[in-house]
């Protein structure tokens, strides 16, 4: 199995990330943020001071299929 991880590049939730990189499945990582969405503009406006946070990514974890799902918990105040 390749290692997948989430990619957060600068100012990258205008684009829609953070998202996940498959470094087995997707290929090269600039050719794919730009197929993603993210401008190579932003890539080459920092040049070689480019980065990107990237932290591992579980397999399916279920927040993410459904969307976020915040359950309080017993110290959190709720209306009503």
């Amino acid at each position: 199995m390749g290692r997948k991880v989430w990619v957060d590049p600068p100012n990258g939730w205008k684009y829609g990330f953070p998202k996940i990189f498959d470094h087995e499945k997707d290929g090269k990582f600039y050719q794919w943020l730009v197929a993603e969405g993210y401008p190579q503009a932003e890539i080459d406006a920092l040049k070689d001071n480019f980065w990107c946070r990237q932290w591992e990514a579980e397999d399916d974890p279920p927040e993410f299929k459904k969307g976020i799902n915040i359950k309080p918990n017993k110290d959190t105040p709720t209306e009503g």
